[in-house]
């Protein structure tokens, strides 16, 4: 068992599976099953507070919600998100129930310990996330520079194949020894350090067979180091947003 009692842990260490050990009680791993099955509760714990804000304004901008309702809507940009998971119940909900299913090896563990001071309820939400390879997406307080920062998401997305949970599950029974209830059961860090080895494995092999037919190809290692906890970096800054846009916005 793995024991954390402040941020400064290896995240590394999740390959083997063991429970964390913490001062509010053992925090175990979701199961890939698990993970699945409650990816829209998990979704809503990976949303900081300028995510949450971006989505509560896009819902009142399809409502027609008045410029001055939107207006207020920008306090929210300077709540702390430990306020605001308490003060909204459909994401203390999603908050509780994953709690619980992380925290189900321990009866006695105090939620409302969890939740009596953003120190605490940050630690472990952080540590929920990490055990569960969930990443906050990149995002801007400026409105200006996330738009631009969307429609690049979005380009992105329309030119690149989407992988579904399907694609990794089978292309682990297909290329290693693991059933499909072997997948299941793994944790999701286990289970997208596979995925991402199997296809470094196989850029290895494509690459070296080109290499004996075609000069100058780059030969991908086969154990080069992944880092499943990087976030795609869409965002740009103020100076740079203003370089490339800034003259179409004063027209």
């Amino acid at each position: 068992m793995i024991e954390i009692t402040d941020n400064s842990y290896d995240k590394n260490l999740f390959i083997f599976g063991e429970s964390v050990k913490t001062e509010f009680g053992e925090v175990r791993f979701l199961t890939y099953r698990e993970f699945l099955q409650n990816s829209p509760d998990l979704q809503l714990m990976a949303q900081n507070t300028l995510h949450i804000y971006y989505h509560y304004k896009n819902q009142m901008k399809a409502v027609g919600a008045s410029a001055s309702e939107i207006e207020q809507l920008r306090e929210i940009k300077d709540i702390d998100l430990f306020e605001i998971v308490l003060g909204t119940q459909q994401i203390l909900n999603a908050y509780l129930k994953i709690f619980q299913l992380v925290f189900d090896r321990n009866e006695e563990v105090s939620f409302e310990q969890i939740f009596s001071n953003p120190e605490s309820f940050h630690f472990i939400r952080k540590l929920v996330m990490d055990m569960n390879v969930l990443t906050e997406e990149k995002v801007s307080p400026n409105e200006e520079i996330q738009s631009a920062i969307e429609r690049s998401k979005r380009v992105k997305q329309n030119n690149s194949e989407e992988q579904s949970f399907v694609d990794i599950v089978t292309s682990i029974v297909a290329s290693t020894s693991n059933s499909f209830d072997d997948v299941c059961n793994m944790n999701v860090f286990q289970v997208f350090a596979i995925y991402a080895r199997v296809g470094a494995i196989y850029n290895y092999q494509a690459t070296t067979l080109f290499a004996t037919v075609a000069e100058k190809v780059k030969i991908e290692s086969w154990n080069k180091h992944i880092d499943l906890f990087k976030v795609e970096d869409d965002s740009i800054s103020r100076d740079e947003f203003s370089k490339k846009f800034g003259s179409l916005l004063k027209m």
